[in-house]
């Protein structure tokens, strides 16, 4: 069985899309411009894809949606408490942008625990703080955490559905996971969990 993880970086506030692979099999994570290069890695490498899953409902994770979910027919998964965000331009934080994000794709809720999306069996862990639907999906030893953590930082609170104490609580489970995870944030670059339990401040 061959896994791996493709990274682009989308969009004008750098956020990170990912590409999961199982065999030729695909599910892309938080597609957050509907940028040509994510077809061109597909179909250089003879993808499939199985759906597409968001870690959260903020524009700049979300805005690809709908092209690519019309372009290969395939379904959309997140944890229900964001579906929200993705049709209200204020929740989502693209309100008065010169384009702002209202998805018109129909999205599948996605409980925590283990779940399957095609080829792709993985555990989702709430983990609120950023955003009220904010989750973790743990897949092949990888964290994909959208903007609960990132290298040496975490997402901010402040934005709607954010909360400063759920985030405490949200860390204080991430501190007690396997520290051999590799992670995938958000934004900027992939890291260890056991980096982070060293050298984030957040984590400390």
């Amino acid at each position: 069985m061959n896994t791996k993880i493709d990274s682009l970086v989308l969009g004008s506030y750098a956020a990170n899309c990912y590409l999961l692979w199982k065999n030729r099999h695909v599910l892309i994570v938080d597609p957050g411009s509907k940028s040509p290069k994510i077809q061109k890695l597909i179909e250089l490498q003879g993808g499939f894809v199985d759906g597409i899953y968001l870690t959260h409902g903020h524009f700049d994770h979300i805005a690809g949606v709908d092209s690519l979910a019309k372009y290969y027919d395939c379904k959309v998964y997140m944890n229900p408490l964001d579906i929200p965000l993705l049709t209200n331009p204020y929740l989502n934080v693209s309100a008065g942008m010169d384009n702002e994000v209202i998805l018109k794709t129909e999205v599948i809720g996605l409980e925590p625990g283990i779940n399957q999306i095609g080829e792709f069996a993985f555990e989702l862990i709430d983990a609120p703080g950023h955003s009220e639907g904010s989750s973790l999906m743990i897949w092949e030893g990888n964290m994909i955490c959208g903007d609960v953590l990132f290298q040496g930082s975490i997402g901010r609170t402040d934005l709607i559905t954010g909360s400063n104490p759920k985030m405490v609580q949200t860390l204080q489970k991430i501190k007690q996971m396997d520290a051999n995870l590799k992670i995938y944030p958000g934004h900027g670059p992939t890291t260890t969990l056991q980096e982070e339990l060293l050298h984030n401040p957040f984590l400390n």
